[in-house]
């Protein structure tokens, strides 16, 4: 995904409040979809533009004595910056709700991812900019505009913005290992991470 069909996707008025929330998120924040859809108003800071994904991937690694077995490793809540807009959006959804799962349906019930993958590439095909990256021999399809593409495109604008890579692998809960197939540890300071999102990341500079 380019920057002009994330802006799309994330700004367009035929897209509804909650789910063009959802999709901002993951833009914004790189948390995985899952984390966002798992996020509740009692982790939001409303005033300093914070959200707290509580429930977040665990991590294994081998177990020691056996590496055929893995162990898994303590799981530490992420913390993530908001655009303003997105923050006052936020405002606008949850209302006067204290508590709970911030992306339910009108009965209160939380939705489920796989609902919001169907929306995006419902309002995709819609604003006409759904694409197919690739077809499988068993007739399945890879989509271009999906939550997960929006995750992955907002660490790759940011980072060709001129952003630091380190960090935006920092804010999205992965190693540069993964990131460039090499390891190497910049600690969890999120203060330099939101630092570098306000400069760097489209959704931030050009205030959408």
């Amino acid at each position: 995904m380019n920057v002009e069909e994330c802006r799309i996707i994330c700004t367009d008025y035929r897209i509804p409040t909650r789910e063009k929330l959802f999709f901002r998120i993951i833009y914004e924040t790189q948390l995985r979809p899952f984390e966002v859809l798992n996020l509740k108003i009692e982790d939001w800071d409303r005033n300093q533009h914070l959200i707290t994904a509580v429930r977040v991937k665990q991590k294994t690694k081998p177990k020691k004595g056996n590496r055929k077995e893995k162990e898994w490793l303590p799981s530490t809540p992420r913390t993530a910056l908001l655009s303003e807009n997105t923050n006052e959006m936020l405002r606008t959804l949850v209302s006067n709700r204290k508590k709970g799962h911030i992306f339910i349906n009108e009965k209160g019930e939380q939705l489920s991812l796989e609902w919001f993958n169907e929306r995006i590439n419902h309002y995709a095909k819609i604003i006409g900019i759904q694409k197919i990256k690739k077809y499988y021999a068993d007739g399945r399809t890879l989509k271009l505009i999906t939550c997960m593409a929006l995750r992955e495109a907002g660490e790759r604008h940011h980072d060709n913005a001129g952003g630091s890579r380190k960090l935006s692998a920092v804010a999205a809960g992965h190693t540069m290992e993964v990131k460039e197939r090499h390891y190497e540890k910049v600690g969890e300071d999120f203060e330099q991470v939101h630092e570098s999102y306000r400069k760097f990341h489209p959704a931030f500079v050009e205030n959408w």
